[in-house]
Formats: C-alpha cells, structure tokens, sequence
C-alpha cells in the first residue's frame, strides 16, 4: 500500500512537470512567431522551431503515457531528461517569452528564489520577468572557480561592444548590454539587450539575448524606474545643457531598455553625445546632411531623427527632421507610407513620436510663415481691388496688369515686377501698441460714466464734475475715487432705504413670503448669518430683522438683485443694482487703465536701462514722447541721437526704443537700419525712374515691404557722414522731406512715381557725431538728443557689468580671472583715450583671450585661480606691444609766450593745448607767422588777438617797441600751435592768444598750472565756447590745477559739475568764469 502511495506521488510531480514543459512549448511557439514577424527569426529558423516543438509536443504526450501505465520512474526521468535537452536546445537558439521560464528550464527552479527574491535585485528582477524577452542564449564556464570579485573586475564600457568572456568574468547578475552594434535586425539594434545571470553552483554565465517590451515609463509601477529617473535627474551635472529643455525632453523619451542598460553617468554622456552630434549637423550643408542620413541604415536614420527631435524649440532642426523623415517616400517612387517609413516611426519612443507629430505641424507653420501664402491662387485683378490705397493707385496698378497681359512674359517682365512691388506695400497698415489705445479707451469709459451719471435724477454729483474733451490720469483718479467713496455709497444707501421702507409697507403673508427667501438664500450661497425667525414673533420684529439683513448685505448686489427679481410685484421695478453694478464696473475699468499706463511707462524705463548704461536725460527725452503718443496725438517722430561714438546710440534703438513699443502679441516695433555713411546717391533712399534698365525702388520701400507696416522705426546712421558733393546734397533734400511732418505723408518713390507713401506715423532715428557738418535746414526739423561721453566710474560700471560677464561667457570662464578698478582704470587712463568703450572692449578681449590661450597651451598646472591681474601684467606680458597714451603736460616752469589753451573735438574728447610766441625775422612790424596746420577760423582769431592785445599795452611799451623795430627790424610774430601734424580750428583760443600776445610784448610770465579758454572779440569781451567739460576734464589729465573759462558758461559748468560722479577729481583745484580780458590779465600772470 505505502508503495502505491509513492508512486501515486510520483506520478503527480511527472505530470506537474509535462504541464509545465506544455505550457512552456505553447509560449515558444507564440514567442518565435512574434520574433518572425518582427523579423528576428527567419522562415528557416521557424520551420526548424515549430516542427522541433511540435516533435517534443508528441514525445510529452508519449511520456504522459508512460506515467499512466505506471512505466518505471527512472526510464520517465530519463525520457524527461533527453527531452529537456531537446527543449533547452530550441530555447537557447530561438528563444522563448519569459525570463524565468528559461531560467527554471536551464539552471534550477528555485535559482530565482535563491538569487532575486531574496536580494536588492529583487525590483529590478520584476521589470525585467514582465518586460523582457529572451531570443536566443548561451553560456561561458568560468577560468576560475569564481567570479572575479570587485578588485579584480573590470569596468565594462557598455557604449562600446564587449565581448562575451569579458560579460563573464567582469559583469554582475543581471547587468544588462547593448546589442545595437553587433545585432543585423533592426528590432534587436533598438530593443535587443544582453542580460548575464550567473550560475554559481555550476560555475557558469549565461548571456541571454533578449528583446525588451517598448512600454511607456509613466505606465509603469516599478521602485526600480522610479529611483533610476529620480538619481537621474538629482544627479545631473551643472552644465548649463543639462538645465535646457532639451534635456527634458531626452528624459521623457528614455526607453526601459536604456534606464536597464546604462547608469547615469552613461546617459549623461549619451546625451551631451546628441547634443553635440546636432550641433555637427546644424554645420553642415543641407545637401551633406541628406547624402549621410540616405547612406545610413534604418538604424542610422533613427538615430538622426530622434537626435533632431530632441531640440524641441528650434523649428529648424523639426523641420529637417520631417524632411529627412519624408525622403524615404521620395526615394521609393513616392509612395506615401513605405514599410521602412512605418517601422522607423513605430520604434520611436512615444515622447519623440509626439514631439515629430508637433514637428510635422511646426514645419506646416513655419512653413506658412515663410510663404505666407501664394498670390499666385488669388488672382491679380482681386488683389489690386484689394489694396488699402487710393483709387488713383489702383487705377496706375490696373494699367500696369494691362500691360502685362498685353506683352509677352519676357518684355512684360518689367510691368510684372512694378506690380509685384506695388501689391506688397503695406498701405494703410499701422502697427499699433496695445498701450496707446487705453487712454482712448478711459476717456469713452469716463465720459459714459458721467452720463450715467447725468440721466440719474436723484444725483448731484454730476454737478461738480469739469466736463471738457481730456481728462488727465490724475484728474481720473480724483474723480472715481469721489465716485467710489461718496456718490455709490450714497447711492446704495438711499437704494437700501427705500427697500426697507416698501418692505415695512406690506403685509404680513408678504413679509413671511420675503423671510422664507431670505433664509433660502442665507443656505445656498453659504451666509455667516443665523436663519430669520418669523414664528411667535410680532410682524414689526420680522421687518426689522429683514432690515438689518438687507442693510448687512446692501454691498451684495446678487443678494439685493434677487430680492428685486423674486419680489418685482411688490416691491417694485426701482433697482439701483444694475446701475450701481454698472459704475463699478466701469471704476474698475479706469483704475486697472491707469494702473496699466504707469506699469507702462516703469517697463519703460526699465527697458531703456537695460538697453544701455547712464545718459538718463537722452532717456528722459524719450520718455517724454512716448508719454506724448500715449496721452496725445501717436504722429511720428525724428530724433537725432547726437554724441561722440561707441556710447551706446544705436543699441538705445535698436534694443530700447523698438523694445519699448510692444503690439498685442507682443511683437515689438519693426526696426529696419539705413546707413547713410559715405553715400552719394539719392537713389538709394527713393530709387530710380521707372523708365531706366535695370531699375528698382529705394530702401524706404523696401523698408515697408520688409516690415509689412507704415510705421516702422527707421534708423539712419551716421549723418554727418553724408558725402559733401551734390549728390549729396540731393541726400540731404530728400531726408528733408522725408521728415518733414508737413509732407511726409505724400512721399514719393521714384520707381512708383505719382503714388504717394503716408510716412507720417513712421518714427525715424538719426544718428551722428558732428552737429557742425550737418545741414542747418535738416537738422531744424530734428528732435537732437544728446549723448554725453562717458565718465570713467561709468565707464567702469558698465565693464563690470557688461563688458567682463560678456568676454568670460565668450571664453567660457567661470571665476577664472580677478580685474578689479584700480587695474581697469589703469586701462582706461594709459591705452585709451574714447568718449565710449570700444576700444577698451578690445584690449580687454586681448588680455583674456591671451590668458586663455596661455590656459589651452601650458602644461604648467601651478596656476592658482582666480588669477589675478596685476598693472605689472599689463605692462610686460599683455600689453608690452601697445602704445601708451600720449599726454600733453603743463610746462615745467613758467614762461614769456607760452600758455595752456583748451580743445575739444566732436568725438567726446578733450585736452590741453599749448600755444607758444616768440618775435621772428620779419619786414612789416608784428608780421604774423602762424604754423601748426591752424584753421581759417584760428587764423583769424590770431589776427584779432594781435590787434587786441597791442591795444591794451601802455603807450611807453607800444613806443619802446615801434623804435626798436626801428632798429632790428625782428618785430614779426611766430605763433605755433604744436602737434604740427594735427589740424586745428575754432573761435575758442581767442583769449589764449591775446594773453599770450600780450605776455611776450609786456615781458610777463603765464602762471603754468592755468588753463584758459573763450572766444575773443575786439571789445575785450570773453565769450561762450563749446565741450567745456571736455576741456576741463583733458586739462586736468595734463596736469593743470587752474581753469579760467567765460561767464557765459556758467550753465555748462554747474552742468558739468552736477553730472560729474567722483568730484573729488576736483579737490583743490580752482575755476574763474570771465567776462573780460582784463580779469584774465590779472590772473594769469606771475609776479
């Protein structure tokens, strides 16, 4: 009996086992089918796989057999045995569905409980058993009895191929290894991976090819996948790649089989792989980027694509993407969908497939974007009909079609351009700031309001109320703010009385009817206030609880406006709700108008700030017309942006005025640049007549059709530049006009000839240095802002903080290098010598590009950083082969016929000029000999100042003077001005010249530390002079400590003294303002 027992339970665990291996045939068969639609097993293989499993199949059922009819166990084991083989055999060439499955059949069934239940592995092991697919195995015994331990291990390189007996001897269980490289099929380069499980009882490692499901990571509810993304992101490296959106986006579309396969710091070098793989395409021409992409395999392609669609932003790698992806149609005779196309798209991880379907739409838009759309579809007789112009334009448009129709299509060439061109101008298309309109908009509200509140008959207030056309901003705010506070609530209150007055009038089912609605409506809309009780008392104390309630809630315009509805027939249609309802709305309104002006005006300025550093009064004047256009008439403008270059004139347009005028989307000003420098040709502003070969219309036009508005911000750079010929003059007469308000709205193209362009909204910029070459009829109609050169704190303020952060990010340096002021300035003040920064922008750019390429080259590694920049560095490493700064000084000792005049040039720049006088040689008494390349201007001061100052010598010197011309006949002048290769000219050393004049002819001695300038006349008098505070400021770096200058610039001096930030430049040193060549002679001279 007890033998029955054990064979009975033997018999169960052979059919346990047979069920299982059945289970196990039937999920190969299902698996190599798959693999063979997928294109990992080919017919052959499959062939070979089915009919093998089917000849197993038939043997289980044979041993199945065997075990009914009580066969004996050990000839059923055997059988088991051979046939497991046959199966092991099968599986490790064409795979099967489950991991563990493949594990129980060739290792042990309790390997798994041994080995990843039990262990860390243990999450990883569950995402790996349900998502990943064995294909094909095999196995590698070991060298050694064990596995090499940490010391002795190898790291692998998983982006590189590896070799099986390296997986044996170096990997851990479960690591898993890119296929990609060595795998042929398509689907096992992107979902194929090798994972290791070591067999330790047997001293083996099995490496099992395997294909992982392509599963959606949000979808999955693993601790393993969770961890791995979170460390992932946590751990990212600072770089400023690794902040972009594109790192996001490779985040979202890592594949399980890449979080398996690589650690982070493999997916951190995956990724910045991509990115600079996309940066090699962004070089490449069009036609090298096609050649390789064609050249690629599947694979390759894949790789391309998802490469792009990892730049999520930037509309021209989505475009190239989809045109990459749209070739492999082109290429197989058009078809729409290829079989390669399909497969390609649905291996793509699910975010980039989203991001190439956003991709293809972006290119449709950015497609449209470029093209707009094509005339070509609407045909031209519409288009004229169209055009926002006058009926004379259309008239000259019609005509030209005619033409067109008329001739062929080579000599109607000529008319179908004019008409291209004249279809494109933006007549009548103002481009609008959002802010210009609000004002208009709180004006209606406002004069609505006072309506409102002028057909109310109960109101007085209306009475105190100014009415004119404009209100300004403040008188609103005072106005509402009296509405708000004094009429609404008086108009609430009588409202309220009067309710409580009709509702105390009705009786009492009326009064328990308005009780019961008021408790349903203290339930519903959730009222801190107790139910109103009606029952047992008198009626007299349900309406005064029905007062307080309506007197407690008078401000809620639902309550009182249901109350009113409900109750219309007893109460009455008197509702001052909605009116109430209505003037809050429209206080609302102006306040939150208002409150948008002054935002306005503050991002104003704050835009003008950012734009460039320091000349706030330029800022202030800019200012002052933008308000204009919000408050008043939106006319165009002409600014002059005078000032000395490299201050910041252009880039205060471009980056501040254009990005102060924002439309409703947010679009700024359209700004277009002319460069009128050195132009000769009036042509290129208004074209050339239609009749000549060849001929085109001007940039004015070409500016409206760029833009596609009548309004743009035209920039016309470097004015005073403008060639002097008669060309250029011609130049000047049509940018006259140009700006002229009372024509520019009848501008006329050559080219379009009897059509008139409306310029009058356009705002147009000019910009120059030298006020003095400009013609004095355009420069009338010019709204001049000057731009003052820049001091040297500003000068290090803007270093600081423009120009270093600006360099470093250039040069990719991050606190690498120290400059503080004191070397800066030893910068500014040794090697150059600008009213801006421009040169000091290149010479910093030289130290540190130096300093860089002393870094990329050295192989010392003693440097300690920050590295700090010393005055020595300058002058013997970085600098040594530049030229310092060439200061004129004051004299060493005072002197008879030499004294310190002033200059100052159109470019922001100033100095000391010394202007020496010694008797010469000559036949005519006080001949003048002047050298030192002077002016026609200088000249004649020189003449006045000789007259000048032998008038104020005493009559026994004058005398002593024409005898021993007498004698000697050496009474000529020689007058040098020094550098004799420097022009020179101007009114402004006239009183320098007579004080020296009159220095050498009265034997007196000029004090050395004064300098002096002002214009002279005959009179004596001392008058106004231009670029005091450059004079000063030359004057002081030449040592001078005294200045003497004529009253009539007082002004400019206290300006410049207000202006000027570190006025301790000024310590002890003294300023005379004259009016008189005496007060000069009294202070000048030495005893």
């Amino acid at each position: 009996m007890k033998n029955v027992i054990v064979k009975s339970q033997v018999n169960t665990i052979f059919e346990k086992k047979i069920a299982n291996l059945k289970k196990l045939i039937h999920k190969t068969i299902l698996s190599c089918q798959k693999y063979k639609v997928l294109d990992i097993l080919s017919q052959n293989d499959l062939n070979i796989c089915l009919t093998t499993l089917e000849s197993i199949y038939q043997q289980i059922n044979i041993i199945l057999n065997k075990v009914n009819n009580n066969t004996s166990n050990i000839e059923i084991e055997k059988d088991l045995t051979n046939l497991i083989s046959e199966l092991t055999l099968i599986i490790k060439n064409f795979g099967t569905d489950s991991l563990s499955d493949l594990i129980s059949l060739v290792i042990s069934e309790e390997y798994n409980e041994e080995y990843f239940f039990k262990s860390n592995l243990i999450d990883k092991f569950n995402i790996i058993e349900n998502c990943v697919h064995p294909i094909n195995f095999k196995y590698i015994n070991w060298k050694n009895e064990t596995v090499n331990n940490d010391s002795t291990k190898k790291v692998l390189q998983k982006n590189r191929i590896i070799e099986d007996y390296m997986i044996s001897e170096n990997s851990e269980n479960l690591d898993c290894f890119d296929i990609a490289r060595t795998s042929k099929s398509f689907q096992t380069k992107v979902y194929g991976m090798k994972v290791s499980i070591h067999d330790y009882k047997n001293k083996k490692t099995y490496i099992i090819a395997c294909i992982v499901d392509d599963v959606l990571l949000s979808c999955i509810n693993s601790v393993y996948i969770e961890n791995k993304l979170e460390s992932l992101n946590n751990e990212k490296p600072s770089d400023n790649d690794f902040d972009s959106e594109s790192w996001q986006t490779f985040m979202s579309s890592l594949t399980l089989k890449e979080l398996l396969v690589y650690n982070n710091s493999e997916l951190y070098t995956k990724y910045q792989g991509i990115i600079n793989q996309v940066q090699l395409i962004k070089q490449k021409t069009i036609s090298q980027v096609v050649k390789e992409f064609l050249n690629s395999e599947l694979y390759g392609q894949r790789t391309m694509l998802t490469q792009l669609l990892i730049k999520t932003k930037q509309p021209e790698f989505q475009y190239l993407a989809y045109l990459l992806y749209d070739l492999l149609s082109n290429e197989n005779n058009g078809n729409v969908d290829t079989q390669e196309q399909t497969l390609l798209y649905d291996s793509l991880p699910w975010n980039i497939k989203k991001n190439f379907r956003d991709a293809m739409r972006q290119t449709i838009q950015y497609t449209n974007n470029l093209y707009n759309y094509d005339n070509n579809k609407i045909p031209l007789e519409q288009q004229i009909c169209l055009l926002k112009a006058d009926d004379n334009v259309k008239e000259k448009a019609i005509l030209k079609l005619k033409e067109v129709k008329a001739k062929s299509e080579d000599s109607g060439s000529k008319a179908k351009q004019y008409l291209d061109g004249l279809l494109k101008i933006p007549f009548r298309v103002i481009k609008e700031e959002y802010i210009l309109t609000v004002i208009n908009e709180t004006q209606i509200c406002f004069k609505n309001m006072c309506s409102k509140l002028q057909s109310n008959t109960i109101n007085k207030f209306n009475q105190i109320i100014i009415h004119k056309e404009r209100y300004t901003n403040i008188e609103l705010l005072n106005y509402i703010n009296n509405i708000s506070e004094n009429y609404i609530k008086e108009t609430i209150s009588a409202s309220t009385n009067k309710l409580i007055n009709n509702i105390n009038m009705l009786k009492k089912e009326a009064i328990i009817s308005i009780n019961n609605y008021i408790n349903y409506l203290i339930k519903i809309n959730n009222l801190n206030y107790k139910k109103l009780i009606y029952s047992g008392k008198k009626i007299s104390e349900v309406q005064n609880n029905i007062s307080k309630f309506i007197i407690t809630y008078s401000n809620n315009d639902n309550i009182i406006n249901s109350l009113y509805s409900n109750f219309s027939n007893i109460l009455g249609t008197d509702n001052h709700v909605e009116y109430i309802k209505s003037l809050n709305d429209d206080v609302a309104l102006i306040n939150k108008n208002i409150c948008q002006v002054t935002k306005y005006i503050e991002d104003v300025n704050t835009t003008l700030n950012n734009a460039v550093y320091g000349h706030e009064k330029a800022k202030r004047q800019i200012e002052r017309i933008i308000g204009q256009w919000i408050n008043g008439e939106k006319s165009g403008y002409c600014f002059g942006f005078e000032g000395p270059p490299g201050c910041g004139k252009t880039t205060l347009a471009k980056k501040g005025i254009a990005h102060c005028l924002k439309d409703y989307q947010g679009d700024v000003r359209p700004f277009s640049f002319i460069a009128v420098g050195g132009s000769s040709n009036g042509s290129t502003l208004e074209g050339h007549n239609y009749t000549y070969v060849g001929s085109t219309w001007g940039r004015i036009v070409d500016i409206l059709i760029e833009t596609k508005c009548m309004n743009p911000i035209i920039f016309i750079d470097e004015l005073d530049k403008i060639s002097r010929t008669e060309h250029g003059k011609e130049i000047i007469g049509i940018l006259t006009h140009l700006i002229d308000p009372t024509q520019n709205d009848s501008f006329q193209d050559k080219y379009f000839s009897g059509i008139d362009l409306d310029l009058s909204k356009a705002l147009f910029i000019f910009s120059y240095n030298d006020v003095e070459c400009i013609d004095r009829i355009l420069l009338d109609r010019i709204h001049r802002i000057k731009f003052k050169h820049l001091s040297l704190s500003e000068k290090l303020i803007i270093t600081n903080n423009y120009i270093l952060p600006e360099i470093y990010n250039k040069m990719g340096f991050d606190n690498i290098i120290t400059m503080d002021n004191t070397i800066i300035d030893y910068i500014i003040t040794t090697y150059t010598n600008e009213p801006g920064v421009r040169k000091l922008k290149e010479i910093l750019f030289e130290i540190i590009g130096e300093i860089n390429l002393t870094l990329l080259t050295t192989k010392n590694n003693n440097y300690t950083f920050p590295i700090n920049i010393t005055i020595d560095d300058l002058k013997y490493k970085y600098l040594k082969d530049r030229i310092k700064n060439r200061i004129q000084k004051i004299n060493s000792e005072h002197c008879i016929g030499v004294i310190n005049g002033l200059w100052a040039n159109s470019v922001g720049q100033g100095g000391l000029l010394p202007i020496e006088v010694k008797f010469n040689p000559a036949s005519n008494f006080l001949d003048l000999k002047l050298t030192g390349m002077q002016g026609d201007v200088m000249k004649e001061s020189m003449n006045v100042a000789k007259t000048l100052a032998w008038s104020l010598l005493d009559t026994e010197i004058q005398a002593r003077h024409l005898e021993s011309f007498d004698k000697i006949k050496n009474y000529g002048l020689h007058i040098h001005v020094p550098e004799g290769s420097t022009p020179k000219d101007g009114p402004s050393a006239g009183a320098a010249i007579t004080t020296v004049l009159y220095s050498l002819l009265a034997h007196k001695k000029i004090n050395k530390n004064i300098a002096i300038t002002g214009e002279i006349c005959l009179q004596g008098k001392i008058t106004a002079i231009g670029g005091l505070d450059l004079k000063i400021l030359g004057g002081l770096k030449s040592g001078a400590t005294e200045f003497i200058y004529p009253k009539e610039n007082d002004k400019d001096f206290n300006d410049f003294y207000q202006d000027l930030k570190d006025k301790t430049i000024l310590d002890n040193i003294k300023f005379h303002s004259v009016e008189n060549i005496s007060e000069v002679l009294q202070l000048i001279f030495v005893d």
